[in-house]
């Protein structure tokens, strides 16, 4: 449930109210027992974890005031809000690190007691933008770090609690340029829904202060290019030699610098490769204004055409972009020379490297009489191992042709299988799937954002199944995540040919969770096997429009005995499954639904809940780590969030004693249990990627009221659709939840995983 914290008219009234707003809060002060003077503020210097209503109360204060009576911008606002919460005590700092941190000296104090294993605690603020904070509250213990992440949010007159997590904070670091950096396993609803894994955050806070005078060096000179798509501060170049810069990638980066909007080619060619004419006099003015280039070198170093007098500039496709996850750039020192050059000395900040100087460059610009500046050069001067291979991408050479776009996601092919015609046809039959779908997202509200993705706002089951409907009536072969495919026909003659060695094409629309359309085709032809894929996201309106296209080679195929479509690219990605599959032969709605009720969500990998024989006898055997989150997800609908590391009795004991044939005095023995605090020790595991799932193939209701489930053991990795099969017999109740009573398995093509010890205390 997200927490809401109100100011109503009725509580500023009240006494402690103006107190707070007349005297800074003096009252809260007094509280925490801080005498005058000590700097303690909100909290004792020792770092006492900060109340999160009074933080949120305080913080709404000062945001409605700063916004009510200034017309600074964003960062400006940040910057003036960190300071008004370091005159209360608080330790803050902006979400990007580019203000100093206030009351950072008990940030330095729980730094010293993590190394030295004392115990400690620290709360920081982090204002992510001025109606928006973070609080993260640090404990310190044995030199572990424990980490309890609040997101807060201004609404309506309120700070309103949005989420929270908790995590044991790994690679813990103080660097030599003053930077805490850590990581923690993080596990979103959505992301262990769609993975099973768990999801890295990397965070890093600047304790140690940088001067004014580097951080406007940097506002002015150095974060206005940046290290995300260009290259100009990763190579070395001077005026007399430019170098590898790709000035493609300056003249988007530089157009809304120097005049004051964004490109307009920008969206030009996006999936096609088509390359948009800039007039000269337009292109040049972008680039020269920052750089000391003459037409003709500019010339070389771009794409010219000399019939129009213009240069070309394509955006960046799909296989060209670059890793979400960038450094940023900070100006630790600079100097002067009296012939108007400054030097500039540059770390680039990488927190998903834990490197808070992952190179070091040095950048000379030349301070104009006039006015403005050129950039001269640039030298790297230290750069750890292969530090821009981390994120950036050179942009493919243009040839003076189109090429083909990709997903850099997706392995590529050296070699496309179908002809230039056959890619246009298919690209067409894509954007004509689109239109038959029009009347599903017509009203879509698109947002920006990542370019991987829809970015529709809200994309609902019932619209995906409903687009998956319409495209089959079409005659399309379609599919979606817990819906039957249409026209699977297309796909089983596409099998028969490939196993009879005769060359073949099908095609097979995807509606992803987002409402993303991917067009798949596959193609068979002199014995290679490849996808040809086209990307379908939407304008306003409902309008379909190509965003990438990507060939892979695939290694692969089958087609089970039950009907899966199993097949593998012959490169697999990183973090990726093996094997991508569908279902194509029909599976009843009753089994679906019964395996939505009972079966979604439970691991065979993870506990052993789904490996093991048992029944109320040996139950025991089951009483393991990780079952309690999966079965409170089922129960609440939510993740679980634990507090201190701990789980409330009531609250565990509800659970596994609902769903599971156990005594309370059974799971005191198995579990953790703490009887001073009533609670339960939460032992987190971290879930594996990829594992098998469970699939519901027929079911019996039983003269006792209980249902017996046949459920089947899909594991697309191992290419099987029946790795094992088990027997589990459950017992509904009236208020909707069930009891699982006993579970039999037994191998079939795949072994059983050997599940995992059982909890001790």
């Amino acid at each position: 449930m997200i927490g809401r914290i109100k100011l109503s008219g009725a509580m500023i009234c009240m006494c402690i109210g103006i107190l707070i707003l007349t005297a800074g809060y003096a009252v809260l002060r007094e509280r925490e027992g801080d005498a005058p003077g000590d700097g303690g503020g909100l909290a004792e210097n020792q770092g006492m974890d900060l109340d999160s209503e009074r933080i949120a109360v305080l913080y709404a204060d000062i945001y409605e005031r700063v916004a009510e009576n200034s017309d600074l911008g964003s960062a400006e606002l940040i910057e003036q809000i960190v300071e008004e919460l370091g005159g209360h005590g608080v330790t803050a700092i902006d979400g990007d690190n580019q203000t100093n941190m206030v009351n950072a000296g008990k940030a330095e104090a729980f730094v010293r007691r993590q190394a030295s294993g004392e115990s400690g605690n620290l709360t920081v603020i982090r204002v992510l933008y001025p109606d928006g904070f973070a609080k993260y509250d640090m404990r310190t213990e044995n030199r572990k770090v424990f980490v309890e992440r609040a997101y807060y949010e201004y609404r309506e007159g309120a700070m309103e609690h949005r989420s929270s997590d908790q995590y044991e904070a790994g690679s813990w670091k103080y660097t030599e340029e003053g930077y805490v950096m850590f990581e923690g396993e993080l596990v979103s609803e959505e992301q262990y829904a769609l993975t099973m894994s768990a999801m890295p955050e990397y965070t890093a806070m600047r304790v140690k202060p940088l001067s004014e005078a580097c951080r406007k060096l940097n506002r002015q000179y150095i974060r206005p290019i940046g290290y995300g798509r260009n290259n100009l501060f990763l190579t070395d170049w001077t005026e007399a030699d430019f170098g590898q810069i790709d000035f493609q990638d300056l003249f988007d980066i530089c157009y809304p610098l120097v005049y004051g909007k964004q490109n307009p080619y920008a969206d030009r060619g996006i999936g096609t490769g088509e390359i948009a004419h800039v007039p000269g006099e337009e292109f040049e003015r972008a680039i020269q204004t920052y750089f000391q280039i003459d037409r003709k070198e500019l010339q070389k170093k771009s794409i010219y055409f000399s019939g129009d007098n213009s240069y070309g500039f394509r955006t960046r496709e799909m296989g060209e972009l670059e890793f979400p996850e960038i450094p940023y750039p900070e100006v630790v020192s600079y100097e002067k020379d009296g012939d108007g050059l400054l030097r500039i000395m540059v770390n680039a900040v990488y927190p998903e490297r834990h490197s808070s100087k992952i190179f070091t460059h040095e950048v000379t610009v030349r301070i104009l009489p006039e006015g403005g500046f050129r950039y001269v050069s640039n030298h790297v001067v230290s750069s750890e191992k292969d530090a821009a291979g981390s994120w950036h991408r050179d942009r493919k050479s243009d040839a003076g042709t189109q090429e083909e776009s990709s997903l850099w996601a997706i392995p590529q092919a050296e070699r496309c299988l179908l002809a230039e015609k056959e890619k246009k046809e298919l690209q067409t039959l894509a954007l004509e799937a689109g239109e038959q779908v029009k009347e599903v997202y017509r009203d879509v509200e698109i947002m920006e954002g990542p370019s991987y993705g829809s970015n529709i706002k809200e994309f609902t089951a019932a619209q995906r199944k409903e687009t998956v409907r319409l495209l089959g009536k079409a005659g399309f072969t379609s599919v979606t995540k817990d819906c039957n495919m249409e026209n699977p026909q297309n796909l089983e003659a596409f099998y028969d040919a490939y196993r009879g060695k005769k060359d073949a094409l099908a095609t097979v629309v995807q509606v992803n969770q987002d409402g993303l359309l991917g067009v798949i085709t596959f193609v068979y032809r002199n014995g290679n096997l490849q996808t040809y894929y086209i990307g379908i996201r939407w304008r306003e309106g409902g309008e379909p429009v190509i965003r990438d296209t990507s060939v892979s080679d695939v290694s692969e195929i089958k087609l089970t005995e039950k009907g899966y479509f199993i097949y593998a690219y012959k490169v697999i990605v990183a973090h990726a499954a093996l094997r991508q599959y569908w279902r194509i032969t029909p599976l009843s709605d009753c089994y679906r639904e019964l395996a939505a009720v009972y079966i979604d969500g439970l691991s065979y990998v993870n506990y052993n809940l789904l490996v093991r024989n048992w029944d109320a006898g040996n139950v025991k055997d089951i009483l393991t780590a990780g079952l309690f989150e999966d079965l409170y997800r089922m129960d609440t609908g939510e993740p679980f969030r634990a507090e201190q590391g701990r789980i409330p009795a009531e609250v565990f004991e509800r659970i596994l004693t609902t769903y599971l044939p156990v005594t309370t005095e059974q799971l005191r023995e198995a579990y953790a249990y703490e009887e001073q605090s009533g609670s339960y020790l939460y032992e987190r595991i971290s879930p594996k990627a990829h594992p098998p799932f469970g699939e519901v193939v027929g079911y019996a209701e039983n003269g006792d009221g209980t249902l017996t489930l046949i459920v089947d053991g899909v594991w697309p990795d191992y290419n099987s659709d029946c790795a094992f099969t088990n027997q589990i017999v459950v017992m509904p109740f009236a208020d909707g939840s069930f009891r699982y009573l006993s579970n039999t398995i037994w191998q079939k093509e795949l072994e059983i995983p050997r599940g995992i010890v059982t909890a001790e205390k």
